[in-house]
């Protein structure tokens, strides 16, 4: 048996990292050239250029960020849920490898993929609690940003609806909202696993075993609906406090 971490699958959510930078520096940009183009309404060659670029980037941000989400996101995902299933049930689903992936000891059942689930919600809520810290401030600064902007007389307009534009219609409040929403189901969900595995421990009784399934469909549907990417560089650098965590969790109610 290998005795070192084998995940394969993390290949596939590497590459939606990497689509994903691209996706944010070309929307970053395109709000660079919003701005330009306000700003350059005198000068008609150099406006009709931040034109053009505003056009070019704005219809590469559509592919790249709609690629993401309908495309390599999904497949990313199926992806895990074959794993979780093959790991869970002792059945290989397809031929990537996965080792030492969850901190599960529980022998191949509707248990393991009970009690893998569960480690999974802690998991992506600690990670979406972070997330959210960094999206509260970015949409706080930029909520912050055009209030003030109303409230100065001498503003434009036309300005005003460029950030309105930037801050509503571009995504940045519905990512932070849908990522709020995963970060609170997440803790629902975390918390009744707990309470099924603490008043039932390992028993597979049929009400137990009911239970369970309903909470892994809940937390698959709630995962795949929000479209959410977990930061690979949050799980990296919380990794061994969580499993610690998840360690002391499963002490606790003694399984």
């Amino acid at each position: 048996m290998a005795t070192e971490r084998i995940d394969t699958v993390e290949n596939y959510f590497n590459r939606v990292s990497q689509i994903s930078v691209v996706s944010s520096v070309l929307f970053w940009s395109s709000v660079i050239c919003s701005f330009a183009v306000f700003f350059t309404g005198k000068n008609v060659d150099i406006n009709n250029l931040m034109n053009i670029l505003f056009i070019l980037i704005t219809f590469l941000y559509f592919v790249f960020s709609n690629g993401l989400s309908i495309f390599s996101l999904r497949e990313a995902q199926n992806k895990r849920r074959v794993h979780l299933l093959s790991d869970s049930l002792g059945i290989k689903l397809d031929d990537e490898e996965t080792n030492l992936y969850y901190n599960n000891s529980q022998s191949p059942s509707i248990l393991r993929l009970g009690m893998n689930v569960f480690e999974n919600s802690l998991f992506t809520l600690r990670i979406t609690e972070r997330m959210c810290k960094l999206e509260r401030v970015k949409v706080l600064l930029y909520i912050i940003i055009w209030f003030l902007l109303i409230l100065l007389r001498d503003t434009n307009l036309n300005f005003l609806a460029i950030v309105a534009q930037t801050l509503f219609t571009t995504g940045l409040v519905v990512s932070w909202i849908k990522l709020e929403v995963l970060r609170h189901s997440c803790g629902q969900i975390f918390n009744e696993f707990r309470q099924i595995f603490l008043a039932n421990g390992l028993k597979a009784n049929k009400k137990a075993i009911s239970i369970i399934l309903n909470l892994v469909f809940r937390y698959e549907t709630t995962v795949a609906s929000m479209g959410i990417q977990l930061s690979s560089k949050i799980f990296r650098g919380i990794n061994s406090s969580v499993s610690e965590e998840w360690e002391t969790v499963k002490r606790n109610i003694n399984i």
